[in-house]
């Protein structure tokens, strides 16, 4: 897909997956996205810490929580979309 998108997280759901307050958008993308998205985390593109590891929840609330984090999405999950829920978004988050 590649669309990028960016915002702070809100709420970390798990040890690979958070809401994104959604308040920034690439020009060129080709989604609409709703306020907050489901991201889940398939690489962390993290200048401080490059490797991807498994993390914990608690372990992505310390990184994440609160901070503005740009996403370049992967997939998108077409069947969890609706005007009532968040779509599921797999993206390589990058940490500001």
């Amino acid at each position: 897909m590649g669309d990028g998108i960016g915002g702070p997280v809100v709420k970390c759901l798990s040890g690979n997956a958070f809401e994104l307050d959604v308040t920034h958008y690439r020009k060129d993308n080709q989604e609409q996205y709703s306020r907050i998205e489901k991201i889940i985390i398939s690489k962390i593109d993290n200048p401080e810490n490059p490797e991807y590891r498994e993390t914990t929840l608690e372990d992505l609330e310390r990184a994440l929580k609160g901070k503005f984090v740009s996403c370049n999405v992967q997939y998108r999950d077409e069947k969890t979309r609706s005007e009532e829920h968040t779509s599921e978004l797999q993206s390589r988050p990058h940490i500001s």
